[in-house]
């Protein structure tokens, strides 16, 4: 079961680039295509480009001056030799920009990960969460 020891790690490295914000980290960890999707609540972020730009930059970063996603228990399936899915309990620990208070959101992640020549990288990412002050 080695792919899931690999898809976990990639999960950790995609909650680190999350946390840093790091646009190299971040975009690494996507098959780079046209087709990649995150949604996020009701709204759909389509493209890498996108993703990275009008979700971590100007969604998120303008939100919080902090953000620390937490996986809360990990289940991967493999649907064939090459994609993955991999869904998991998840809470955010942040802190608001603007007026310095703690915040965090809980709630259910589901990725789609693809095997590529690289290793695994991430194509699909739905989140559906609960905000909840903390």
């Amino acid at each position: 079961m080695e792919f899931k020891r690999d898809i976990e790690e990639l999960i950790q490295k995609y909650a680190d680039a999350i946390h840093t914000q790091d646009e190299k980290e971040f975009k690494s960890l996507w098959i780079q295509e046209d087709t990649n999707i995150l949604i996020s609540g009701t709204k759909l972020f389509g493209g890498i480009e996108s993703i990275y730009q009008d979700f971590l930059v100007d969604l998120i970063q303008k939100k919080y001056s902090s953000i620390r996603l937490v996986n809360d228990g990990l289940e991967t399936y493999l649907l064939t030799d090459d994609v993955a899915v991999a869904v998991f309990q998840y809470h955010t620990e942040c802190i608001i920009r603007e007026n310095g208070e703690p915040y965090g959101i809980a709630g259910l992640e589901t990725q789609v990960i693809k095997k590529t020549k690289e290793g695994w990288k991430i194509a699909h990412i739905q989140y559906h969460g609960k905000e909840v002050v903390r």
